[in-house]
């Protein structure tokens, strides 16, 4: 019984591992996505409607 009670105990810290790492990555991907929507947001202001040289173009579904 303690053999299992101890496999228990390590697949819940192998899960609570993962979810942390998975809300790490959702987190940096959040920051990506703004970081992004803003430098877009930034150009339209600025009236460019296409990206500056060197830049990165989106693509939008219609």
């Amino acid at each position: 019984m303690a053999e299992a009670l101890e496999a228990a105990e390590m697949e819940l810290d192998r899960r609570v591992i993962a979810r942390e790492e998975l809300v790490e990555a959702l987190a940096a991907s959040a920051a990506e996505t703004t970081a992004v929507t803003g430098t877009e947001a930034e150009r339209i202001a600025m009236g460019r409607g296409e990206p500056p040289p060197g830049g990165i173009a989106t693509v939008r579904g219609s």
